[in-house]
C-alpha cells in the first residue's frame, strides 16, 4: 500500500490517499483507494454537515467517485471510503495516479486533495511455445541455413516477441565450444542463414521463441560440418621386404573415414584393398568413425619405392552417409623403399656416338636405377679400347668419376650397380663413343682492313678424321650478321653485297666452326674492320620550264684512285631558312629530277648526294635561282598542273587574328573600354587576278582547274609559297572574244608538300 498526503486546512486536519491492489489476475487488478481524514492539531477536532468526498485513478472512467457523507464529526483519523478501480495490465508494468479529495463545508471549513502514485505490474504472459518444423541445410562451407513454422498461441498469451538463433562450434578436431547468441531476430522471422562459417569444423544450432514469460525450449539441430582439413601427416615405416604400417595422424579433424591409396616407383596412384584391418574396394578403413589416430598395415606391399597418399571423409549431417560427403585433401607419406636388385642405369656420359678429346679427363657418368629406392653400394664399369682391351673400374657410391683415354679409336663403356640387395643388376647397354684430337684451322683471308665489296674469306683445315662440315658466321658489335654452313671440301668463301654489305666503319668479327670426322668441334675467330671508300662528287645542271618549275640533271663524278663508283643519287631542296625537302631519290647518271614549287626570284639550294654500292656518300650544295614576273598556281596532289596568272597580275593580302574582349568593372564608375587577349589563331587570304588574251583552249583549261582542284600551292614573284583552299572565278565576253578574266580567292592553311 502506497499513501499521500494533500493540503492543510486550517491548520487542524488535511486529505490523504491510499493506494493498494485488491486483487488481480494475469490480464486485470482492481486497485483500491481510500479517502483519509487526518488531523494535524491534535487540539482541534471539527463537525460540519454536508461532509463530501471522492477518489478515483486517472485515465480509468467510473461512475461512483463522488460520495455524500453528510453530517461527520472528526475527532481523530478516520478512513471514510475506498473506491475500487478495475484496470487493464499492458505487456510492461504501469503507473496509475490515484486521487481523493474531502469537502468540509462548516467547521474548519475548506477542501483537501492528495494523490500517490501505484505500480500495477505487466501482463502474466506464459513460456511461448517453440518453433515447429525446424530444418537446417548446408550452403557452402561458410554459410547454413536455418528454416521453421510459426509455433505461437496468443490467445494462451503464448505469444513470441523475438526468435534467438544460437549456435555452438568446435574447431580443428577439438571439443564443442559452449552455446552463443548469434542473432536476436523480429518475431515474424521465418528463416536465418548462418554466415561466416568455418572449414575444418564442427557446428550445432538451434532455435527457441522469446517474450517476457520467457524463454521457449530450444530446437536443437544435429552435428553440421564443414569441409575437414588434410590429415596432419601420414608415416609409412617398413616392416619387411613386403610389410609397411601406415600410420594417418588426423588429430586436427573430425573423421568418419580415412581413404588410403598407394603407388609405386613414381607411378599412378591406386585404391588398396586388403591389409590390416581390410580396406574396401575404394581404400576406405573400416570402423574408425571419431578415431583420429589410425594404423593400418600393407601386408602386400610392393617392391621398389613405395608411397601411401590418406584423407579425410566427413558427411555434412552428422553421420549419414546417404548425403552429402565431404573430402579433405592428400596428405603424402615419405617413400618406402622394398628391396630388389637394381635394374640396369643409365649411362649419362659418355654420349653415344659422341666425341672427346685424346690425353685429356673426360667424365664417366650414370644415373642408378634401384626400384627399391635403395642408394647405390657399388658399381662396375666396363671399358673397351680401340685396341679391344677391356678394363672393370670399380666404384662405391659414386655416380661419377673422370677418367683419361690415352688413343685414338673407337671405345665402348657399360655399367652395372648394387644396392641393399645382394645381387648385382643389370648391365647398361654399351655407348659406343670416339677418341681424337681437335680439327687445327686457320684464317687466312681478309688479311687486314676489308676496303671492297665482293670480299674473300680462307682458311686452312687439319684433321686426321677429315671435315664433315663447317660453318661461317661474321659478326658486328656482338649481333650476327651472316651464316653459312658448307661441306668438308671447301676452303674459301667470296661474299658479295646481296649477301652481306657491312656497314662502313664497323668491326667484324669472322669465325670458322668446323666439325671433324670424328664429331669434335673446333673454331676460331679474326677480327676485321671496314672502310669503305667515298664515291666521286656529283656534279648537277638546274634549268626552269614554262612553269617554272626547276629541273635538276645529275651526274655521277669519275672515280679516282680510293673513290668507290657512284651507284645512285638523291636531290635535296634547301631553303634560305635551313628548311629541306627530298626532291627524288635513287637516281641514275645523267636523270633529272622536278621540283614543282621552287620558290621565285629567291636564292636557294640543292643538295645533290652521290651513294656508293657500299653505302658510302658525298654531296655537293649546288644554288639555284628561278626568276619570274608571274604568279603560279599550282594544283594536284604533285602539284603538276600550273597556271600562270598572266599580264595585269594583281595581288592582296588579308590577315586577321582571332581575339576574345572583356568588359571589367573599372570600379570609379567611368565607362570601361574592353580589354583583348589573343587566341593565337590566324587567318590569311590571298585574293589574285590574271587576265589573258582570248584563247579557247586557255579558257577551257582554266575551267577545268577550277572544276577539278579544291587546293593549290601559290607562288608570287615576291618569293612567298603558301598551301591554299582556291575559290575561283572567270570571265569572257564570248561574243566579242575579249580578253579572258580570272580571279581567285585564296584561303591559306597548313603547308604540306606535293607528292613527289
Amino acid at each position: 500500500m502506497v499513501e499521500g498526503a494533500g493540503n492543510i486546512i486550517g491548520g487542524g486536519w488535511r486529505c490523504c490517499v491510499q493506494a493498494d491492489i485488491v486483487s488481480q489476475n494475469a490480464t486485470q487488478a482492481v486497485i483500491g483507494v481510500h479517502i483519509i481524514y487526518r488531523r494535524t492539531d491534535p487540539s482541534r477536532w471539527v463537525a460540519s454537515d454536508a461532509v463530501s468526498g471522492g477518489a478515483w485513478v486517472n485515465g480509468v472512467s467510473t461512475s461512483t467517485n463522488t460520495v455524500n457523507f453528510g453530517y461527520r464529526s472528526f475527532n481523530g483519523d478516520v478512513d471514510l471510503h475506498t473506491q475500487q478501480v478495475t484496470v487493464t495490465k499492458q505487456e510492461s508494468a504501469q503507473t496509475f495516479s490515484c486521487r481523493a479529495f474531502l469537502n468540509i463545508p462548516y467547521g474548519l471549513p475548506g477542501r483537501s486533495e492528495a494523490h500517490v502514485n501505484l505500480t500495477v505490474p505487466g501482463i502474466t504472459y506464459a513460456k511461448p511455445n517453440p518453433p515447429k518444423n525446424v530444418s537446417w541445410t548446408r550452403v557452402n562451407d561458410s554459410s547454413v541455413k536455418a528454416a521453421w513454422q510459426s509455433n505461437y498461441d496468443n490467445a494462451a498469451r503464448k505469444y513470441w516477441k523475438q526468435i534467438y538463433a544460437d549456435q555452438c562450434v568446435g574447431l580443428n578436431g577439438g571439443t564443442q565450444g559452449a552455446w552463443g547468441l548469434v542473432k536476436a531476430l523480429n518475431w515474424d522471422a521465418l528463416n536465418y542463414s548462418y554466415t561466416g562459417l568455418k572449414a575444418n569444423a564442427r557446428y550445432q544450432f538451434r532455435v527457441a521463441a522469446q517474450n517476457p514469460g520467457g524463454v521457449s525450449d530450444h530446437v536443437y539441430s544435429g552435428y553440421i560440418y564443414t569441409t575437414p582439413a588434410a590429415p596432419v601427416a601420414v608415416n609409412a615405416v617398413k616392416l619387411s621386404e613386403q610389410s609397411v604400417r601406415v600410420t594417418v595422424d588426423a588429430s586436427k579433424s573430425y573423421v568418419h573415414g580415412i581413404r588410403l591409396r598407394r603407388r609405386v616407383n613414381g607411378g599412378e596412384w591406386a585404391d588398396i584393398t586388403g591389409g590390416t584391418p581390410g580396406a574396401t574396394a575404394e581404400g576406405w578403413l573400416p570402423d574408425i568413425n571419431g578415431i583420429q589416430n589410425v594404423t593400418w598395415t600393407d601386408t602386400a606391399a610392393p617392391a621398389g619405392q613405395v608411397q601411401y597418399a590418406a584423407l579425410v571423409g566427413r558427411p555434412v549431417y552428422g553421420d549419414d552417409n546417404s548425403k552429402t560427403t565431404l573430402f579433405s585433401d592428400w596428405t603424402y607419406s615419405n617413400t618406402i623403399q622394398t628391396a630388389v636388385a637394381p635394374s640396369a642405369p643409365t649411362i649419362l656420359n659418355p654420349t653415344q656416338n659422341g666425341a672427346y678429346v685424346v690425353n685429356q679427363p673426360m667424365t664417366v657418368a650414370w644415373k642408378p636405377n634401384h626400384p627399391d629406392g635403395s642408394a647405390q653400394s657399388a658399381a662396375q664399369v666396363e671399358v673397351t679400347d680401340p685396341s679391344d682391351v677391356t678394363v672393370i673400374e670399380e666404384q662405391t657410391t659414386n655416380t661419377s668419376y673422370q677418367r683419361t683415354p690415352k688413343s685414338c679409336g673407337s671405345y665402348r663403356i657399360r655399367v652395372r650397380t648394387k644396392g641393399i640387395h645382394a645381387d648385382w643388376g643389370a648391365w647398361s647397354n654399351y655407348v659406343t663413343f670416339t677418341v681424337a684430337k681437335y680439327p687445327n684451322i686457320s684464317i687466312n683471308k681478309p688479311s687486314g682492313t676489308i676496303t671492297a665489296t665482293p670480299f674473300t674469306v680462307a682458311w686452312t683445315v687439319a684433321d686426321d678424321t677429315g671435315v664433315s662440315s663447317q660453318t661461317l658466321i661474321i659478326q658486328s658489335d656482338g649481333v650476327e650478321k651472316y651464316r653459312k654452313t658448307m661441306d668438308g671440301s671447301t676452303r674459301s668463301l667470296s661474299i658479295g653485297a646481296s649477301q652481306y654489305l657491312p656497314n662502313n666503319n664497323s668491326t667484324l668479327t669472322i669465325t670458322l666452326v668446323v666439325r671433324g670426322g670424328s664429331g669434335l668441334e673446333s673454331s676460331t675467330s679474326v677480327v676485321r674492320d671496314v672502310d669503305w671508300p667515298d664515291p666521286a662528287e656529283p656534279m648537277a645542271a638546274i634549268e626552269s620550264n614554262n612553269d617554272y618549275a626547276a629541273l635538276v640533271i645529275v651526274s655521277f663524278g669519275v672515280p679516282e684512285e680510293g673513290q668507290s663508283e657512284t651507284v645512285s643519287a638523291s636531290v635535296i631542296r634547301v631553303m634560305p631558312d635551313g628548311s629541306e625537302v627530298l626532291i627524288a631519290s635513287n637516281l641514275l647518271d645523267q636523270q633529272l629530277a622536278v621540283d614543282p614549287i621552287p620558290p621565285l626570284n629567291t636564292d636557294f639550294h640543292y643538295r645533290v648526294v652521290a651513294y656508293s654500292a657500299m653505302g658510302t656518300t658525298i654531296a655537293r650544295m649546288v644554288d639555284a635561282r628561278i626568276e619570274s614576273g608571274f604568279g603560279v598556281l599550282n594544283f594536284g596532289t604533285d602539284a603538276g598542273q600550273t597556271l600562270l596568272l598572266g599580264y595585269n597580275n594583281t595581288v592582296s593580302h588579308k590577315r586577321s587574328h582571332s581575339t576574345s574582349e572583356f568588359h571589367f568593372a573599372r570600379g570609379d564608375g567611368a565607362n570601361a573600354l574592353p580589354s583583348s587577349y589573343e587566341l593565337d589563331q590566324l587567318d590569311s587570304t590571298v585574293s589574285v587576278t590574271g587576265v589573258w588574251e582570248w584563247d579557247q583552249a586557255l579558257w577551257l583549261r582554266i575551267l577545268s582547274l577550277a572544276d577539278g582542284y579544291p587546293y593549290a600551292w601559290y607562288r608570287e614573284p615576291s618569293g612567298l609559297r603558301v598551301y591554299v583552299k582556291a575559290e575561283q572565278s572567270v570571265s569572257v565576253d564570248i561574243a566579242d572574244k575579249k580578253n579572258i578574266s580570272y580571279s581567285a580567292d585564296l584561303t591559306q592553311l597548313t603547308w604540306e608538300e606535293p607528292v613527289l
